[in-house]
């Protein structure tokens, strides 16, 4: 996690001056990566169950996506996770999360999912 809070920052300091947007989506995108960071053991297979963090976490970001946040965002941002993440995440656990938090979605997780097609 800390190698992806640092890829982050060289990213965003190699862009140059930082747009106050840039700034507040590099922010967003820390809170998504802080809320699904507990899901990581989970997705990847190091954990058979889901944590109660990474239930709350997948909740709160469905609270985010119905405050008009944007879904795509959420999506680039665990695209993000995804590409640093070894091993990598397993569809099946991506498939079981939302019944095993009891809840739905409303951002998607997938390894390679084309993020510019969230609605």
């Amino acid at each position: 996690m800390t190698r992806l809070i640092a890829f982050l920052t060289v990213i965003l300091l190699v862009s140059g001056s930082a747009m106050p947007q840039q700034i507040q989506d590099f922010i967003d995108c820390l809170n998504v990566i802080i809320y699904f960071s507990s899901c990581i053991g989970y997705i990847d297979g190091h954990v058979r169950e889901p944590t109660w963090g990474c239930c709350m976490g997948v909740h709160e970001l469905n609270r985010l996506v119905k405050q008009d946040r944007d879904a795509q965002k959420i999506c680039q941002c665990i695209e993000l996770i995804a590409a640093v993440d070894d091993p990598p995440f397993v569809l099946a656990n991506i498939d079981a999360l939302p019944s095993k938090c009891q809840t739905h979605l409303s951002f998607p997780i997938s390894v390679k999912k084309n993020c510019s097609e969230v609605q």
